[in-house]
């Protein structure tokens, strides 16, 4: 007999209670019962009342962790007491936290359906696939299951072929995995080596609590690099095993930590939450904060776990930068290994923060649920449902009838009926085309040693073909979705999110709600303020030959003198942030324009060809604010000569640096990274998205706090991208014009053109729409003749009216929008 469901009443969920097995025996099949109980929305338990578990504690969490078999010499140097298994005893008089008892959450990945296994719920057959049952077998012999504490397991509680159910279910997940008394976290079964990993995740976890982690632990060394003259490169040297870190990188890339619906589990769980590997346990917080010492080392530590796994290309070198923007393996990027619980650990704290997270919190959730496997791709917006940075914003019923490209649209929409036009900063088109990477497994199998396969991709300079032919870096879409909503599922190039606290907005005054037409395009205020003239190569292997590309070269800077425009530079090429996003970046960053930096790279660093050398080699002749990049590095009389570059491509890298230059020489190739450095018609510098074209516009959004790119179609606009432009971030221009946006009111009556401000032709400046039409509403400035848009016809033209300042009232030409 097969399992029947029963329907859900109001407020009421599903949990099963496990029968525990009293000796163990693994053998004996799983027996559960199921039953509904009401879980009403926004109801919690009475405060200050004690209860069971009233600790949220998990007894097997304190299982001893051996710690000396990490190193190699069978001893732990960093050792510290480890606790003893608590009791049940001091809370087993308590009463539950509701009338019907108190459930835990179970956080898994459904994994291979087949083979199938089957439990008895309510005395019926009932098949779960073989990771779920691997997990219930496990958890029956905890203590807390064993006490009378049910599950919720979303494959057995939700009816999950009751489409309608099943919506109302999944809108519910926030508020069950937020008042469950835990969530549980089912890694998987017991595989390649996961002990030890769990061994060293607790021990980089007491690390973590050391003033300064790692301190210690590695050993100064020394490699010797003979090409062509020998230099002697920074080493160091690690007393862990090995196996660590093969085990650590096993640990890190299976499966689970790229299931979608493990971002809002966690969020909703507590820091203490167990994990749960094999039969051994250990707490989330352990594994974050192992996460968080990787993260700030990997360029030691994290190259390790990945040496641990691959071949070593970069092993003459003592640190590898940019590995997260390479455009294949992206699995091995550390922001999708150590990565990952670093930011469900930013999720988690957001979680309890204020009733509205910062953009960059938001934009940690929509990034990860790009990167996440799913079954189903509508789960890519329904599974971050729950998360408080989302569900602060915009409130979406799951409904799994409608198509995926109508979900899209309206989840974008959404954001725009709030007025935040931020989420069209996630909006990305494909970049290059680059040649066809060629992979170390293609060279025969001798060559692929620690020290040989790097020598032969240096001296191929970096340009890796393994056959004939290119590729974009990203994909296209195809879901036939307008440009400014954002596809979840293509995608992106592998760019790294500009997180610094901009406001270019800033004095716009309060976005106003934006709701799409029913021809799909939408309305919006803001500023045309300038047009792209020069673009350089987005990567060192753009296919296209044509960039640099400088269709016309102005000749002045926005930003003064040559020592100014150098400034300009290096903040640009950062984003003027770190890689912490919240600061701007120091003056310690000028550091960037050493010229040895852009002719010879830095000692010891293996870029995976995203170093400023090549940048250079493929740039110099880019025009900026009256100066090629070249001259801009290297003087107005200086050049990036021929004997520079072939003394970089031979390896010789004579640029030897702190670990404080070392951390701004790489924020500055991530952030370039797929990036396209550009100039405009004003004298101004930016980077912006690799698709931007010559002629593309830099518009500012009311609601954005970044410019984008806009391109204009014959009918309208078209998104292209966020950008940065240096000297208009945080509302500068608003700031030295006196603009303001206000419905259609023109209120001021001169613009300014002082401090390097040009006026803007009429041909320049327009009513953006996006997809077909939308309308500028636009007020220049003060102290010299303005311009003045009225919205004409609004499905197919705009009319500009140019104003005489001398009779302002009287209308001096008309120009048709088309």
């Amino acid at each position: 007999m097969s399992f029947s469901y029963q329907p859900l009443g109001d407020d009421e969920i599903r949990l099963i209670k496990i029968q525990p097995v009293e000796d163990g025996d693994d053998s004996q099949p799983i027996l559960c019962t199921i039953e509904h109980v009401n879980l009403a929305p926004g109801v919690t338990p009475a405060p200050n009342q004690p209860f069971k578990g009233q600790g949220y504690g998990w007894p097997e969490i304190s299982n001893y962790h051996d710690t000396n078999a990490l190193f190699d010499k069978g001893r732990d140097p960093f050792a510290v007491s480890q606790e003893s298994l608590s009791s049940l005893g001091e809370d087993a008089h308590l009463p539950w936290r509701y009338p019907w008892g108190d459930f835990i959450a179970l956080s898994y990945e459904w994994g291979p359906p087949t083979p199938r296994r089957f439990i008895t719920v309510n005395g019926a057959q009932f098949g779960v696939t073989p990771n779920l049952y691997d997990a219930l077998i496990q958890l029956r012999r905890a203590r807390r299951i064993r006490q009378g504490f049910r599950l919720w397991i979303d494959a057995i509680c939700i009816n999950q072929d009751d489409l309608t159910e099943r919506g109302q279910q999944v809108a519910r997940m926030r508020d069950i995995y937020r008042f469950a008394w835990q969530v549980v976290i089912w890694i998987g079964p017991e595989a390649d080596d996961s002990s030890l990993a769990l061994s060293a995740i607790h021990w980089l976890a007491n690390q973590s609590r050391r003033p300064t982690p790692l301190e210690g632990v590695y050993r100064q060394g020394m490699a010797i690099d003979a090409r062509p003259f020998f230099v002697v490169i920074p080493g160091y040297e690690s007393p862990l095993r090995r196996a660590v870190y093969k085990a650590l990188f096993c640990f890190f890339t299976r499966t689970y930590w790229r299931r979608m619906w493990i971002i809002q589990e966690v969020a909703n769980g507590r820091p203490g939450a167990p994990v749960l590997c094999g039969n051994r346990y250990i707490a989330w917080d352990d594994i974050y904060q192992a996460a968080v010492v990787i993260n700030n080392d990997q360029a030691r530590l994290g190259r390790d776990i990945l040496d641990s796994s691959r071949p070593p290309l970069a092993a003459l070198n003592t640190y590898e930068f940019a590995r997260d923007r390479l455009a294949e393996d992206t699995h091995l990027s550390s922001e999708r290994l150590w990565g990952m619980q670093v930011a469900l650990g930013g999720i988690q704290r957001d979680q309890k923060s204020g009733p509205l997270g910062d953009w960059q919190a938001l934009t940690l959730v929509l990034t990860l649920c790009r990167d996440s496997n799913v079954t189903e791709e509508k789960d890519r917006v329904y599974g971050i449902l729950g998360i408080k940075a989302v569900a602060d914003r915009v409130s979406v019923v799951p409904d799994y009838t409608i198509s995926l490209s109508a979900l899209y649209s309206s989840f974008t929409s959404k954001f725009l009926e709030a007025g935040d036009l931020n989420i069209l900063r996630l909006i990305s088109r494909p970049a290059g085309p680059i040649p066809i990477s060629r992979r170390l497994e293609t060279l025969p199998s001798p060559l692929q040693h620690r020290t040989i396969a790097p020598a032969i991709f240096r001296s191929m300079d970096l340009v890796k073909r393994s056959k004939p032919g290119h590729a974009l870096v990203g994909t296209p879409c195809t879901h036939n979705l307008p440009s400014w909503t954002v596809c979840w599922t293509c995608t992106p190039p592998p760019a790294i999110h500009l997180g610094g606290r901009y406001q270019t907005d800033d004095g716009l005054g309060p976005p106003a709600p934006i709701y799409p037409s029913l021809d799909s395009s939408i309305t919006v205020s803001g500023i045309v303020l300038d047009t792209i003239t020069t673009l350089g190569a987005s990567h060192p292997d753009e296919v296209d030959e044509t960039y640099p590309s400088n269709v016309a070269q102005p000749d002045h800077s926005m930003y003064g003198d040559w020592e100014a425009t150098r400034e300009a530079l290096w903040r640009t090429i950062v984003g003027d942030t770190t890689s912490q996003g919240d600061y701007r970046a120091p003056e310690t960053y000028s550091y960037l324009l050493d010229r040895n930096l852009w002719q010879a790279d830095m000692d010891g660093i293996y870029t995976h060809g995203f170093g400023f050398r090549r940048f250079m080699t493929r740039n110099k002749k880019l025009s900026l604010c009256g100066y090629t990049l070249e001259q801009l590095i290297f003087g107005p009389k200086q050049r990036f000569s021929m004997m520079k570059r072939a003394r970089g491509a031979m390896g010789y890298q004579v640029c030897f640096a702190t670990d404080l230059q070392r951390e701004a020489y790489s924020w500055a190739i991530n952030v370039m990274a797929w990036r396209r450095l550009f100039g405009t018609r004003d004298g101004r510098m930016g980077l912006g998205a690799s698709a931007a074209k010559v002629g593309d516009s830099i518009v500012i959004l009311k609601g954005c706090n970044t410019p984008m790119v806009l391109r204009r179609l014959r009918d309208g606009w078209t998104i292209v991208g966020e950008c940065y432009v240096h000297g208009i971030m945080y509302g500068e221009v608003v700031e030295a014009f006196a603009i303001d946006v206000e419905g259609c009111k023109i209120d001021l009556d001169w613009y300014h053109t002082s401090k390097g401000y040009r006026a803007t032709t009429t041909s320049q400046l327009a009513h953006v729409a996006f997809s077909l039409t939308v309308e500028w509403n636009l007020v220049m400035g003060r102290r010299k003749p303005f311009l003045v848009f009225y919205h004409k016809d609004f499905m197919r033209r705009l009319q500009y009216r140019v104003y005489n300042p001398l009779t302002p009232l009287e209308p001096y030409a008309d120009l048709p929008f088309d």
